[in-house]
């Protein structure tokens, strides 16, 4: 289980997160929504204490990311919204670091990689952008966790390997991860999560079921889509 209690992190030109609290349970999937600058990958990041909060209880399977960042960090499979990868190594060579580091095969890495159709022998700064992306999902899931932390994932990844990224998300879940995945595109939740939490101007707006978002959109007649624009559109006076 993911759990984000009265998260407040500010930078020092004001912006930042407020008060926000989030829980994800184990075998669920819930799409963290908003456009840039929403607070989405500030959520994450101070979830995986890059960040430093001001205020907030952030845990992972009961373990404290704050306090005990190390413990915590065996059990999560964490993807940055710009993964930084060696760029004279190769994806295998990645891939065996990043599983020699937690005592584990390169066996998932390959599997996965066969998958994405990736050439583990060529180097990261020879990849495109979505090979690129393909090897970091692969080093983020590698060793297998109990929580996935995803920001903005699919970034870059063509239509046929987003799918491939969904099954594997979606095989994480049915083995009882409990999976926070960020985007801007209410598409991509559709098809994947089972809740959605929407972020604006750092504050969390909005919290439920999927299905419930859906319901409530057939109910007022409308697309999906203007569904989650509603929230952005609205005046605050």
């Amino acid at each position: 289980m993911i759990e984000i209690q009265h998260l407040t992190m500010r930078y020092k030109n004001g912006k930042g997160v407020e008060d926000i609290n989030i829980s994800v349970d184990n075998g669920e999937v819930k799409g963290l929504l908003g456009p840039n600058g929403a607070g989405k990958s500030t959520t994450m990041r101070s979830l995986m204490g890059f960040l430093k909060s001001s205020d907030g209880h952030l845990s992972v399977e009961g373990i404290s990311t704050l306090e005990n960042p190390v413990e915590a960090k065996k059990i999560i499979g964490y993807l940055p919204g710009d993964p930084q990868l060696p760029q004279n190594l190769n994806s295998k060579s990645l891939f065996k670091l990043g599983a020699d580091m937690r005592g584990m095969s390169i066996d998932y890495a390959m599997e996965l990689a066969e998958k994405f159709d990736l050439d583990v022998n060529l180097t990261i700064k020879e990849l495109s952008k979505g090979n690129r992306q393909k090897a970091a999902i692969i080093l983020s899931v590698l060793h297998k966790p109990k929580a996935l932390i995803l920001d903005e994932p699919t970034s870059g990844l063509d239509p046929f390997h987003q799918r491939t990224f969904f099954e594997i998300v979606d095989e994480f879940k049915k083995n009882g991860a409990a999976i926070l995945l960020s985007s801007h595109i209410i598409s991509e939740i559709e098809k994947i999560s089972d809740s959605m939490a929407v972020l604006k101007d750092g504050e969390k707006i909005y919290d439920e079921s999927y299905k419930t978002f859906v319901n409530k959109a057939k109910e007022d007649g409308v697309e999906l889509e203007d569904a989650f624009f509603a929230f952005y559109d609205r005046s605050d006076g």
